[in-house]
């Protein structure tokens, strides 16, 4: 990793209301998932119960992902 941390999470802090730049930031570098995860999981917004359903197997299939829900 060339860039220090700090400066990556400054960057992506930066994006935290832009969802595709922040998805694009999960698949650019594994260093950087952390960090867009934070934002990308913050407040989750579901529209219909096929979202919940959804919702509720990804958070079982990565339950790293459960202490970054803040709002539902």
């Amino acid at each position: 990793n060339i860039l220090p941390a700090e400066l990556i999470d400054q960057v992506i802090d930066h994006l935290h209301d832009d969802s595709p730049s922040l998805r694009a930031c999960c698949l650019t570098c594994r260093a950087w998932a952390p960090s867009a995860r934070f934002h990308i999981f913050h407040d989750i917004v579901l529209s219909d119960t096929e979202h919940a359903d959804a919702l509720a197997v990804h958070l079982e299939t990565s339950p790293h992902i459960s202490p970054l829900v803040r709002s539902l």
